[in-house]
């Protein structure tokens, strides 16, 4: 699947081999207490996220059980309005239409579908600053004192899900998930040939893509608006799949539960919805 996002440097620094442990270890446990954290709530709190666009509403519910970081960057950028004013940049009739890229705000369809967040747009202040404390040291000359605020910030990263791939864009590890299928309807994240390389961009397939499973990051589904998809995915579009009328999203927002939807998703979430039909 073609991604168009910028080719990434195949070289990621390596800590040693104890700090590659520590690292490890603590994104193992990191991953666990998230977990942890959220698994009483999925029965009780379903998570959703409504994508109103310029066509009409797609109601998503995220499955923080299959991929609990790429669920926690998603709704954290929709939190912050990231999403906002962002158009649909890719649409391929019988596979998928694909989202959430900055510069499509911009006039230059021609970086469409090439950015994403940077780590200031997933990270607190504190959490930015440790991180940007390490990132000069990455590749100098080793020392005591410089690999530790290195190993500090890969461990802040580890626990939140993302790897440092470079300094201006954040960068999720994948979720691969075995028993998650690419399917009409299924909210997936997009990236680059690095699998470890999700940031914003995510699509929604309209058909069976069954030869993404268990290599793009499964995250969410379509509760309701398939309609609303089909019409996104049938839009004239350029030679690179670009629509030449942009379909925006106007706003995503996050629900929690199902005290905060509409009559009618009310409605979808029991019905098929609910049980994933």
């Amino acid at each position: 699947m073609r991604v168009s996002l910028r080719t990434l440097p195949d070289h990621v620094h390596a800590p040693r081999r104890r700090s590659a442990r520590l690292a490890a270890a603590t994104c193992a446990l990191g991953a666990l207490a998230l977990l942890a954290a959220v698994a009483p709530a999925l029965a009780a709190e379903p998570l959703f996220a409504r994508c109103d666009t310029d066509s009409g509403s797609i109601l998503l519910v995220l499955q923080p059980e299959v991929a609990p970081h790429h669920v926690a960057n998603f709704a954290n950028l929709a939190r912050r309005g990231f999403y906002d004013g962002t158009y649909f940049h890719r649409v391929i009739p019988g596979f998928m239409i694909q989202g959430g890229d900055p510069n499509t705000r911009n006039a230059d369809r021609a970086d469409d579908g090439t950015s994403g967040p940077t780590w200031a747009d997933v990270l607190t202040k504190e959490e930015l600053a440790v991180v940007e404390a390490a990132a000069p040291l990455r590749g100098a000359a080793p020392n005591p004192a410089s690999q530790a605020k290195v190993a500090a910030a890969d461990q802040l990263l580890a626990q939140k899900g993302y790897v440092w791939q470079r300094a201006e864009a954040a960068s999720l590890k994948a979720e691969f998930s075995p028993t998650g299928h690419h399917v009409r309807g299924t909210l997936s994240m997009a990236r680059t040939s690095d699998p470890n390389t999700a940031g914003s961009q995510f699509f929604i397939c309209v058909a069976k893509a069954d030869f993404l499973d268990n290599k793009y990051t499964i995250f969410g589904r379509v509760v309701t608006g398939l309609p609303v998809v089909d019409k996104i995915v049938s839009a004239k579009r350029d030679p690179r799949d670009n629509p030449l009328q942009s379909c925006r999203i106007r706003k995503m927002t996050i629900v929690s539960g199902i005290a905060g939807l509409t009559a009618a998703e009310k409605a979808a979430w029991a019905g098929a919805g609910k049980a994933g039909g």
